[in-house]
């Protein structure tokens, strides 16, 4: 399985903004895709970054996603709310 997992700094006043697109807009957005497995949005319970997990069966699952003119429509909205944020990626063992 492949995961993807974003550190994120929200803006200050954007966390409802934020959860609110995740669970509106981009979480079934992406629960809908081939490949699909989990997505989290995990909020920090000290104010720190968010981290959003997602995972899918493959990279290249992933990534036939992010290529989607939705992803862009949904990750822009999402990405709004940011002041920035770093991703890596992983496969489990």
């Amino acid at each position: 399985m492949f995961v993807v997992q974003a550190t994120i700094t929200v803006q200050s006043d954007r966390d409802d903004a934020a959860q609110g697109v995740f669970a509106e807009l981009f979480k079934p957005a992406i629960s809908a895709q081939p490949g699909f497995k989990s997505v989290r949005f995990l909020k920090p319970l000290d104010g720190g970054q968010y981290v959003l997990a997602i995972a899918f069966e493959s990279r290249a699952l992933q990534q036939k996603w992010v290529a989607t003119d939705l992803h862009t429509r949904v990750w822009s909205q999402m990405e709004a709310n940011f002041e920035g944020y770093t991703v890596k990626s992983y496969n489990t063992i």
